[in-house]
């Protein structure tokens, strides 16, 4: 019996013992909780440093100002490069990793020490956690938006056909009839996306199945801001009317208006020219604009047999743009800003470039977003156009004959295509992935 009496407080002892075990595991449960907080601030901090200084090397082009940007971002987030045993190491180009000097990615690495609760038993005070992001630019998969939320969107009518296999189609009309075939045509993209329905009369296919019933898709570059409009005025030799076979030339500077009407060459050289009028070109003679900057008050028309060239630059024409010549047509480098009707028909070759860097990188036709007036594009085999239509308020018609090879997405209120051509669209992020419809991406 005195046995047994000795085996009384045995499991108190056990519990104890038990006690001290749990005790532990909860001590260290503390910690490790702790520290996985901790990991996840410094991601957050780090993938912030990398979207911003990606972004601010994306419009500005520094390595300077996206590392102070990074820097900026990750003390926002709450880890100050110095501060509380804080590091924050920002890499343009990344240093490391598969990305290590790619051109437009940022890389973050961030630390910092974490004290601790309960290690402190195992003489570990701290412990410093890290983290890492990689961001840069990458392509957009659409390259086809029509904003209308009703009616028809989307219409290709006769033999034409649309082919943009590596692209999204976005159709954000809400009606049955918001994409139609009509004819022998075939619209093909990687995916189409609808509001509504679509329908479809005659032979002609259209691949894949559409998946209706998508939320609309918003507008794409709703955060681009359009240009500012110069203005100026002319005191003297205002207006300039050039005949005749001769060649000529003008210089930068303010106009009421500038026309060539004869068989000879006119060259606007290289600078900033305001036009209080129209500039117009008719006849076989051709009419150079070298690069920079032009404002045109009036309407920009181009008919006849002559040439046009447009060097690099911003040309913004206030009224309606009509380059319908016959002759060959070179804009390499520009953006047309628009706030009236656009009509670009290239019965001889077209080449026509969007910028590669600046505000407007990518953007090949700007139209006010607000302006209704129609665009009307016509092409042909041979003919060589890069970059982004933008109207968002317009509705936009292309048109092509024979096999037109063209890299350009297109945001508009609404796309009619018509003609017997091919319309072989890669999209223009195959041309350059940094345009403004290039999206940041976390990649690592």
């Amino acid at each position: 019996m005195r046995a047994m009496k000795e085996e009384h407080g045995q499991v108190l002892v056990l519990v104890a013992l038990s006690m001290t075990v749990l005790l532990g595991f909860l001590a260290l449960a503390i910690d490790v909780g702790l520290l996985f907080r901790a990991k996840r601030n410094m991601q957050v901090a780090a993938d912030a440093a990398a979207v911003a200084g990606a972004l601010d090397y994306k419009y500005n082009a520094s390595v300077t100002t996206a590392k102070s940007t990074a820097q900026t971002a990750a003390a926002v987030n709450g880890v100050t490069n110095g501060t509380n045993g804080a590091v924050v190491t920002i890499n343009v180009p990344p240093a490391n990793g598969p990305y290590t000097g790619a051109t437009g990615f940022v890389e973050a690495i961030v630390s910092q020490p974490v004290d601790t609760v309960f290690m402190n038993i195992s003489k570990i005070s701290s412990v410093t956690v890290a983290a890492r992001a990689v961001v840069g630019g990458g392509a957009i998969s659409g390259c086809v938006w029509t904003l209308a939320k009703s009616g028809t969107d989307i219409s290709l009518t006769g033999s034409g056909t649309l082919s943009a296999p590596n692209c999204t189609i976005y159709d954000d009309s809400s009606s049955s009839n918001a994409l139609t075939l009509t004819g022998s045509g075939s619209i093909t993209g990687k995916a189409i996306g609808i509001d509504g329905g679509y329908t479809k009369t005659g032979s002609g296919t259209i691949s894949p199945t559409p998946v209706t019933g998508m939320a609309p898709a918003a507008d794409p570059l709703a955060g681009l801001a359009p240009p500012t409009i110069p203005t100026g005025t002319c005191s003297s030799s205002c207006t300039k009317s050039f005949t005749g076979s001769s060649s000529n030339s003008i210089g930068p500077g303010n106009y009421n208006s500038i026309s060539n009407t004869g068989s000879g060459t006119l060259t606007l050289t290289p600078g900033n020219y305001i036009i209080n009028g129209n500039l117009s070109n008719s006849g076989s003679g051709n009419l150079v604009l070298g690069a920079g900057n032009y404002t045109i008050t009036g309407n920009f028309t181009t008919t006849g047999s002559g040439t046009l060239t447009i060097g690099a630059g911003q040309t913004i024409v206030v009224g309606n743009l009509s380059l319908t010549g016959s002759g060959a047509l070179t804009a390499k480098g520009v953006t047309f800003y628009t706030e009236g009707s656009s009509t670009v028909t290239g019965s001889g070759s077209m080449d026509l470039e969007a910028p590669t860097s600046g505000t407007y990188n990518g953007v090949l036709f700007y139209q006010d977003r607000s302006d209704t007036h129609a665009v009307s594009v016509t092409g042909s085999g041979g003919d060589k156009i890069q970059g982004i239509f933008y109207a968002a308020d317009a509705a936009m018609t292309l048109t092509g004959s024979g096999s037109v090879n063209i890299a350009a997405d297109f945001i508009s209120d609404s796309i009619s295509l018509t003609g017997s051509g091919t319309l072989n669209d890669a999209g223009y992020s195959s041309v350059n992935s940094s345009s403004v419809l290039a999206r940041m991406a976390l990649v690592e």
